[in-house]
Formats: C-alpha cells, structure tokens, sequence
C-alpha cells in the first residue's frame, strides 16, 4: 500500500523474517526512514496510532463545536443602553 501527500509518502510491504512475514514501512520526502515491524508489533503500532487519531478528531470536533457556539459580540445602540423612550424633565 502506498499513501502520499505533499510532503510525505509512506510504503507499507511484508518482507520475510525469522517468524515469517513482518511489516516493512518505508516514509520517503524531506526525512526518509524505514520501520521493520513484528506483527505484534505493526498491531500495537496501528492500535495506538487509531486510537490518537481519534482523540484528535475528538478534540477538533469539541474545538469546531465551541467557537460556532460561541456568540458573536454584540453591538450596543445608544437605545439599547440608555432607553429608546425619552426621560421627564
């Protein structure tokens, strides 16, 4: 599987291993890595990295939630603030 965006593009591939097929992950762009992942370990990694994901979204969508709620400020007339009917002298 290969995934791109601008700035990175990421490779997911199986390769052979001492406990047979393990994950090789190749990150290429401005920093270029590999990881060489265990099953168990590519499952922990993806487990963990859902889960972040997901508070994230959680959070930005709170975030989104609070400022469309949050009232724009209001504008005061002179009426408004002093009265629209005139004072008894």
């Amino acid at each position: 599987m290969t995934q791109a965006t601008q700035d990175l593009k990421f490779d997911v591939s199986l390769y052979a291993c001492e406990d047979g097929d393990c994950l090789k992950i190749e990150f290429s762009g401005e920093q270029k890595a590999v990881m060489f992942l265990s099953p168990t370990q590519a499952r922990a990694f993806a487990s963990e990295l859902i889960q972040t994901v997901y508070r994230a979204e959680v959070k930005n969508s709170l975030q989104k939630k609070q400022l469309a709620a949050t009232p724009a400020s209001k504008v005061e007339s002179a009426a408004d603030r002093y009265g629209a009917h005139p004072h008894a002298a």
